[in-house]
């Protein structure tokens, strides 16, 4: 049985997964777009003036920045044929921290929204 790489090249290989990789990329632009428009409008209607005064951005940038810094370090590893260690725990904390953040977000929408039903 002759393998896949043989007959396709290396490169062609991969190409389903960067396809893959892509294709989530493009849904999480497209998904955060749709947010981004909607507290636009939400500024400009004047129901969102905490945005500027939201100290959870340093959470958002911490975590995004641990991310990629972990998942370069898992990618680096593993192309270089090792066993990723510390990008995977670096990738978590980076997740957790994002996670932390869109958390107290909605947990600050909630409570938002009840106190103008009150």
């Amino acid at each position: 049985m002759i393998p896949i790489q043989s007959l396709l090249g290396d490169a062609l290989f991969f190409v389903p997964f960067a396809l893959f990789l892509l294709g989530a990329f493009a849904l999480v632009v497209y998904l955060a777009r749709l947010e981004h428009e909607k507290e636009m409008a939400l500024i400009e209607a004047g129901h969102y003036d905490r945005l500027r005064t939201d100290s959870r951005a340093w959470i958002l940038g911490g975590g995004l920045l641990v991310v990629a810094l972990g998942l370069a370090d898992v990618t680096t590893t593993l192309l270089a044929g090792g066993v990723p260690q510390e990008g995977v725990a670096a990738s978590f904390v980076g997740l957790a921290a994002l996670g932390y953040y869109f958390y107290k977000r909605r947990e600050d929408r909630v409570d938002a929204a009840r106190a103008t039903l009150t």
